[in-house]
C-alpha cells in the first residue's frame, strides 16, 4: 500500500513539475539594478544607479514621499532621465498587491498623479502570462497589460514583457516592450510608436 501512495505521489510531482517551470520570482531589484536576494521576498532595498546606453536615467531609492492629494506617506524610487526638454521625473512603488512596481508621481506635463500604476511586474509570473491592471492618471481612467514574453528560470535572469496603456474608452496608447537584466535595470526599450 505504502509503494503505492508513493508512486501516485511521484507521478502526481512528475505532472507539476513541467507546469511549473515556465514560472518564476521576479525580484524588485531586478527594476532597480540592485543586488538581487535568494529569498522571494518583495523588499524596498537601496538603490542608487545611473544606467541607460547613455547614461542618462538614474534611479535612486527608498524615500519617503507624501501624496499631496491623499497626505499619504509611503516608500518610493525616484527615477530621473536626463533629456532634450530637460528632466524627467517619475516616483514608483509597489502597487496592485504586490504584482507591479507602479508611478504614483510623473512630472511630465505639469506633473500628475498616477493611482494603481503598473509598469513591471513583480512576484511569481509565467512565460506567456497576461495580467491587466486598472488604474488613473491625472483623474483619467486608465487600464494596463503587462505580457511575460520571455522570463528565464532563476531570479538573476533578463526578464522581457509587454506593457500596453489604454485609455478609458479602450482606446491603446502605448505599447513597449521591456527588457530588464541584474546590475544595469532596464537594457532595452522597443516603443511600438502609434
Amino acid at each position: 500500500m505504502r509503494k503505492k501512495l508513493l508512486g501516485i505521489v511521484v507521478l502526481g510531482l512528475l505532472w507539476i513539475i513541467p507546469v511549473s517551470a515556465d514560472e518564476r520570482f521576479i525580484p524588485l531589484e531586478l527594476f532597480t539594478g540592485g543586488e538581487i536576494r535568494e529569498d522571494t521576498e518583495i523588499k524596498f532595498t537601496s538603490a542608487n544607479l545611473v544606467f541607460g546606453e547613455k547614461k542618462r536615467k538614474k534611479i535612486i531609492g527608498p524615500e519617503e514621499w507624501k501624496n499631496p492629494q491623499t497626505g499619504k506617506t509611503i516608500k518610493v524610487y525616484k527615477r530621473t532621465r536626463k533629456g532634450q526638454s530637460g528632466l524627467k521625473t517619475q516616483l514608483f512603488t509597489v502597487t496592485n498587491d504586490g504584482q507591479c512596481i507602479g508611478r504614483v508621481w510623473d512630472s511630465r506635463r505639469g506633473g500628475r498623479i498616477i493611482e494603481n500604476g503598473c509598469k513591471f511586474p513583480l512576484g511569481v509570473w509565467k512565460e506567456g502570462e497576461t495580467r491587466s491592471f486598472k488604474g488613473s492618471s491625472g483623474g483619467k481612467p486608465r487600464k494596463i497589460e503587462l505580457t511575460i514574453l520571455k522570463l528565464g528560470k532563476k531570479q538573476k535572469d533578463k526578464v522581457k514583457f509587454n506593457w500596453k496603456l489604454y485609455d478609458g474608452s479602450g482606446t491603446l496608447m502605448d505599447d513597449n516592450d521591456y527588457t530588464f537584466s541584474p546590475g544595469k535595470a532596464m537594457i532595452k526599450l522597443n516603443d511600438k510608436k502609434l
